[in-house]
C-alpha cells in the first residue's frame, strides 16, 4: 500500500480515536464526578489493553500494513496521550499535590504496562 492510502487511514483512526477519547473522558468526569487526571488514566490504560491484543493478533498475522495504520499508529494514537499525561502530573505537583502526582504517574505506568501484557496474553491464547 503506498503512502497516501496509510495516510488516509492514520487520519480516519486518529480522528476516531481522539472522538474515543473525548467521550471516555466525559464519561469519567460525569460518573465519578473525576478531574482530568484520572479520565487521561482510564484512556491511557484502555489504550493500553487495546495496543496488547493488536500486537498478539499482529503477531499472528503476515500483511498488516493498513491495520496497524488504522488501529496502531491512528486510533491508538488518538486514543492514549502522552502529552496530557505529562501535564496531568505537573499539574498536580505543582499544585502542591506531589503525592497524589506521584501516584498517578505510578498508576498510569504499572496499570498500561499491566494492560498490554495481560490484553497481549489473553489474545494470543484466544488466537
Amino acid at each position: 500500500m503506498t503512502l497516501l492510502p496509510l495516510s488516509l487511514l492514520v487520519a480516519l483512526g486518529g480522528a476516531g480515536g481522539a472522538l474515543t477519547r473525548f467521550w471516555i473522558g466525559q464519561g469519567v468526569v460525569r460518573l465519578l464526578g473525576a478531574p482530568a487526571p484520572w479520565a487521561t488514566l482510564t484512556v491511557n490504560v484502555v489504550g493500553c489493553a487495546l495496543a496488547g491484543v493488536f500486537f498478539a493478533w499482529a503477531s499472528v498475522r503476515e500483511d498488516t500494513a493498513s491495520v496497524h495504520a488504522l488501529v496502531l499508529v491512528g486510533f491508538l494514537g488518538g486514543l492514549t496521550t502522552f502529552s496530557a499525561f505529562s501535564l496531568d502530573a505537573l499539574g498536580l505537583w505543582l499544585r502542591g499535590q506531589e503525592r497524589i502526582a506521584l501516584i498517578y504517574v505510578l498508576a498510569n505506568v504499572l496499570l498500561s504496562l499491566a494492560a498490554a501484557a495481560s490484553a497481549f496474553a489473553l489474545a494470543r491464547r484466544l488466537l
